[in-house]
């Protein structure tokens, strides 16, 4: 099977992962496959569903003999080892392969690496002069708005949605995920796309996933120490009137913010949950790393909003 870069890791896979850097001679880190019949394993224990904003199911996760059953209604079924190295899925009719593929890279693989002892934050991220900037919040907060804006003035994207921390020698810093951007309409046409092809995300109807490795929108391939994690405020009533507002996160409430925003597939193995908890404590107690950032959602502004982004970290 090729292999393919993705969250610092060679996967292997028996479906085309468009848009990943292929990758030769190198071993697996993981693998997916594509399998024609059903999964055989059954639900062993109790499981978890995660909902849309508008209350509709997102997927669904459970407990099963060997690993974990994550459920995509309509659409596919992944299995995943109990050590998050190996990836089954079954499509349901008529979704297509590229579909399959997509919610491999952008969903399951992160909860996967969650089994393995990783760190992955639901955030997006750029990198700049100053260091890696993210930013974390609920879905239609933002995140991948103020991150478009940034990579259309060359700041090179690190992720979309999944940021991966690793903690190497007391440096925290963040790993590129996979060189894609999904956005809604309203964002490209304030935006523009730079004469990218773009392309229906299809589970998702409504959003379009631009490449984020060519022309002027730019994709970094090397880990970048983080400087800054925002945490994006809910917009007031009067958006267009909201100050751009950045205030410091005590350690509690960083640890808080950071614990909701993590990727996880097992809420129930104690051991793991508990160094979980220890590394979140860990870059909780960095001094001067978590913020909370309010800001108008007025496209007209967001020149302004990564101006006041860009002093705070040189500060």
């Amino acid at each position: 099977m090729p292999g393919y870069s993705a969250f610092g890791l060679v996967v292997r896979s028996n479906v085309p992962l468009t848009g990943l850097s292929e990758i030769t001679g190198q071993p697996a880190g993981c693998t997916f496959a594509l399998r024609r019949g059903p999964i055989p394993d059954r639900q062993t224990g109790r499981g978890h569903t995660l909902r849309r904003p508008d209350g509709t199911i997102s997927l669904t996760v459970v407990r099963c003999r060997s690993g974990y059953l994550v459920r995509f209604p309509a659409v596919a079924i992944y299995l995943v080892s109990t050590d998050g190295r190996k990836i089954r899925c079954m499509r349901r009719r008529g979704t297509p392969p590229q579909t399959v593929a997509h919610l491999f890279v952008t969903h399951v693989l992160p909860m996967a690496l969650s089994l393995r002892g990783r760190l992955v934050l639901h955030a997006s991220a750029v990198a700049t002069p100053h260091g890696a900037v993210a930013f974390l919040g609920a879905a239609g907060q933002g995140k991948s708005t103020l991150s478009a804006s940034f990579v259309r003035q060359a700041f090179p994207l690190i992720t979309d949605d999944g940021l991966l921390l690793d903690d190497n020698g007391g440096t925290l810093v963040g790993v590129p995920s996979y060189p894609e951007m999904r956005l809604w309409p309203d964002v490209l046409s304030a935006l523009g796309h730079g004469g990218l092809e773009a392309h229906d995300v299809g589970h998702r109807a409504g959003k379009t996933r631009l490449s984020a490795d060519r022309g002027s929108w730019p994709f970094c391939r090397d880990p970048v120490q983080v400087r800054r994690l925002y945490v994006l405020v809910p917009p007031e009533t009067r958006a267009g009137r909201c100050p751009i507002r950045i205030t410091a996160c005590g350690p509690r409430d960083a640890f808080i913010e950071l614990f909701k925003h993590t990727y996880r597939l097992d809420l129930d193995d104690r051991t793991r949950l508990r160094d979980e908890l220890e590394s979140i404590v860990r870059i909780a107690a960095r001094p001067d790393l978590v913020h909370r950032l309010a800001f108008p959602r007025d496209f007209r502004r967001l020149p302004a909003v990564q101006a006041a982004i860009l002093e705070h970290c040189g500060t």
